[in-house]
């Protein structure tokens, strides 16, 4: 039977994270439902002790610095933060990895996430980020990014030779298709995110809140004040409650209640924004299951989340509304017509799919 392992961020404390990881295994199981396919539970050291490990950071005379103590609680903090997603890893079939060289599985696909940003502290010399070292007989991948890395010029070795020797590439955006391109000399084919390859309207994993009352649904740290006093006005004259679902500590007054990460797994909160009657947000996947759940959308955009959302939103023809207007009620009043808005998510979720499908069966295709 066909071993598939699935290699990308795994064990997290983020909504996005988990919940392409969890789209990735779905669709890969559905696409080849005599394999087992199985997530792999590996996060590198440094990766892990980013959010776990107590004192990871040694800090000058650290026995009495306060800061290894501040740094210590934080990391409590964060551990207390990932208990709604425990017990929700159970729902993404997996297993762990074994040593280099011993063979596991048949195929692994490498994605999606900014797992090839191979300059960041968490990445830095992990070649496994690369298909380096799985024992695995094939390696694709499927829309990783490389993030600000693309723009290197120097690359490390093990990251040139993981691309060259993989089976089939993809990637999440144009810079990072540059990237594979400058390397390997071929351009790898551009791809939606995973999770716009699952049905979250009727997964029924997915829960809606109970609240009774319509609200528009806040999410990020990041806004703009004409966005926030628009977002305050806008809820007041319609009779909006104002809910923002946390995700870096938010302590915004002017929202009506904020439900902390401890107290939200990830499919209620795939739920609220399912339930919410507009949206706004600065985050790239609140962007994203905005489109997939068919929402009004204010997006204020951060140039962080620009560089790995602009080529879609190019692709969709909507930088006027999500990148260039600037005022509440302009970005409101877009004719939200998804009707429209989806024929082009159509091609695109149409290509992705065929990508994929082509690069999984590729050995039955031969045959």
């Amino acid at each position: 039977m066909t071993q598939i392992g699935i290699l990308t961020y795994w064990g997290v404390p983020n909504y996005g994270t988990f919940l392409q990881a969890y789209a990735m295994q779905k669709v890969i199981q559905k696409m080849c439902p005599e394999a087992v396919v199985n997530q792999i539970a590996y996060l590198n050291k440094p990766h892990y002790n980013m959010y776990y490990s107590l004192f990871d950071v040694k800090y000058r005379m650290f026995i009495i610095n306060p800061r290894t103590y501040i740094n210590g609680f934080k990391k409590i903090h964060i551990r207390k933060l990932s208990l709604p997603f425990q017990k929700y890893y159970e729902c993404i079939p997996h297993t762990t990895l074994l040593e280099k060289g011993e063979k596991q599985f048949d195929l692994v696909v490498l994605g999606s996430d900014i797992m090839w940003a191979y300059t960041m502290a968490h990445n830095r010399g992990d070649e496994k980020l690369f298909g380096i070292g799985l024992g695995a007989e094939r390696i694709i991948s499927y829309a990783p990014s490389c993030g600000s890395a693309g723009r290197e010029t120097e690359v490390p070795p093990y990251v040139a030779d993981g691309l060259k020797n993989m089976a089939a590439v993809s990637v999440r955006d144009e810079q990072s298709a540059d990237f594979v391109q400058r390397i390997t000399g071929s351009r790898p084919e551009v791809v939606l995110d995973p999770t716009f390859l699952w049905d979250f309207e009727t997964d029924k994993n997915v829960v809606e809140p109970s609240i009774t009352e319509e609200y528009l649904l806040v999410y990020g740290s990041f806004f703009s004040e004409e966005l926030i006093n628009g977002a305050v006005s806008y809820a007041k004259q319609n009779g909006l409650k104002i809910i923002c679902l946390d995700s870096l500590g938010d302590k915004f007054s002017w929202c009506d209640r904020i439900i902390r990460m401890k107290e939200l797994s990830p499919f209620e909160w795939v739920g609220y924004f399912k339930k919410a009657s507009i949206i706004m947000t600065c985050t790239f996947h609140g962007l994203m299951f905005s489109f997939i759940l068919k929402k009004p959308i204010v997006f204020h955009p951060t140039q962080f989340v620009m560089d790995k959302v602009s080529d879609l939103i190019e692709k969709l023809d909507m930088k006027e509304v999500l990148v260039e207007k600037q005022t509440f009620e302009e970005k409101r009043c877009f004719d939200w017509d998804y009707s429209l808005i989806n024929q082009k998510f159509a091609s695109l979720r149409e290509a992705s799919l065929r990508y994929l499908k082509e690069a999984l069966l590729y050995d039955e295709q031969e045959g």
